[in-house]
């Protein structure tokens, strides 16, 4: 396989530290020796990567590492994550509020609609208890009215039976004759 040099370089550009550099060339198909050999030899200024053979050959390194660049990068690179999630929180959270006076404003309506329902039902309540009020006295002058009936009937019948039967005699006299 190639040399890993180059890529480390480039890792190295990009504020990576060696950790990270060993695990993504070993994904890449570099052994942990030939990355181990190319570290060693870049971090002891070496100013060539090895040959295939394990000489060194006469290019020079292009950007040692340095520890406040790494740091900075991290830095960077953290804060932008910070960034993206945080702003993506804000979306939520403002998802979050919208729903919420949405659901405040139809349970505000509901109080509104159940508060009118209860009126509605007093008026009602009150209307059929003054109907009921009204029946109830009609039917104590109903009441009345059938108890005086009843004493007219109570004189009166008696009467009438004895004019019933004074009528059929005459009826029967008349007819005799």
């Amino acid at each position: 396989m190639a040399d890993p040099t180059s890529d480390i370089m480039e890792l190295r550009n990009q504020g990576l530290t060696d950790n990270i550099i060993m695990d993504e060339l070993t994904k890449r198909g570099y052994t942990q020796e030939q990355i181990h050999t190319a570290l060693s030899h870049m971090d002891t200024g070496a100013s060539a990567p090895p040959s295939p053979n394990g000489s060194f050959s006469g290019m020079p390194s292009s950007a040692p590492s340095s520890e406040g660049n790494i740091y900075e990068r991290i830095e960077s690179i953290t804060e932008s994550i910070v960034d993206e999630k945080w702003d993506d929180l804000i979306a939520e959270v403002r998802k979050i509020i919208e729903w919420k006076e949405r659901v405040e404003s139809m349970q505000s309506k509901l109080n509104n609609d159940v508060e009118k329902l209860k009126e509605d039902f007093k008026t009602l309540h009150q209307g059929v208890l003054g109907k009921v009020e009204e029946y109830d006295k009609r039917m104590i002058d109903v009441g009345t009215e059938l108890k005086a009936v009843g004493k007219v009937f109570k004189d009166v019948v008696p009467e009438f039976v004895e004019n019933v039967k004074e009528l059929k005699g005459i009826t029967e006299n008349v007819r005799k004759k």
